[in-house]
């Protein structure tokens, strides 16, 4: 946590045992918390050993995705026969998983410690500078893979640079935090790129889809007011019906147009919240 950051006296006790920082999960840079200490915050009745798996099993948390095991050491009890270290599984789980296991526990530490990891991460968003055009198409590089590279610097690139120039050269998106974008539904996606036939799952096998590249780019996945339905980024849908698995549920007549599926006028971006 950024020395910087001036903690509410709220959350002072919660945030000096569930620490929310920077780590690595599935080989990216999150905001999240260590899986025993936030066991310690919402004072959870069960073992540790017990409690943490059996809760991955129950709400089907995905190891590299929500969270990441490593070995750890506990310490040494010097009154206990066996004073030695002993090897311990250890978790650190990301600030989404970390609110949901909070949540779940339906008592005022859980929900005390749900509020804490909203309000960092509200303050990691308010500080999350501007992704250059350059910074941008290395994300979508890594996340499809050097094989579409060529695609990418012919159909992707240009549209990323065209989208930059509307807000004077700085993209108009950021990753994480408040952000100029254009978000959509997994439905609302494929009627833009003309799907109008489509099989039975098929917008919720879309969704799955966007979600885990919205991901591998690093974007923020928002949720309609009413419905609360999974919205997902401009960038992650062109890159996933131009270039990804998605390019194959396209009809013909998209594929051929020069914009690759896009609206001839695309409607104008607003600033609201990513």
């Amino acid at each position: 946590m950024s020395a910087n950051l001036t903690i509410p006296a709220e959350f002072a006790e919660i945030a000096a045992i569930c620490v929310a920082s920077e780590m690595t999960i599935g080989g990216k840079v999150v905001l999240g918390v260590e899986g025993r200490a936030l066991h310690e915050g919402l004072k959870v009745g069960r073992a540790f050993r017990a409690w943490m798996p059996g809760r991955i099993e129950e709400f089907g948390f995905v190891e590299g995705q929500d969270f990441e095991t490593y070995d750890g050491l506990s310490r040494p009890n010097p009154d206990a026969s066996k004073s030695r270290p002993q090897k311990t599984k250890e978790y650190r789980l990301t600030l989404d998983m970390a609110k949901e296991l909070s949540m779940v526990e339906n008592n005022e530490k859980g929900r005390l410690a749900r509020r804490y990891f909203i309000w960092r991460e509200q303050q990691a968003l308010s500080i999350q500078p501007s992704v250059s055009v350059a910074q941008m198409e290395q994300r979508i590089m890594q996340s499809l893979g050097g094989m579409m590279k060529g695609i990418l610097n012919k159909q992707v690139t240009p549209k990323i640079e065209q989208l930059s120039q509307k807000v004077d050269g700085v993209l108009a998106v950021r990753p994480i935090g408040v952000a100029v974008t254009t978000s959509r539904t997994a439905l609302g996606w494929l009627e833009h790129y003309g799907v109008v036939k489509r099989k039975k799952g098929m917008s919720h096998k879309v969704s799955n889809a966007l979600k885990r590249l919205s991901f591998q780019m690093g974007y923020v996945i928002s949720k309609t007011s009413e419905e609360k339905k999974l919205c997902f980024h401009e960038i992650v849908a062109n890159a996933y019906f131009t270039v990804g698995a998605g390019r194959h549920l396209l009809p013909k007549a998209v594929k051929g147009q020069k914009e690759m599926g896009l609206e001839s006028t695309p409607a104008p971006f607003s600033q609201t919240p990513a």
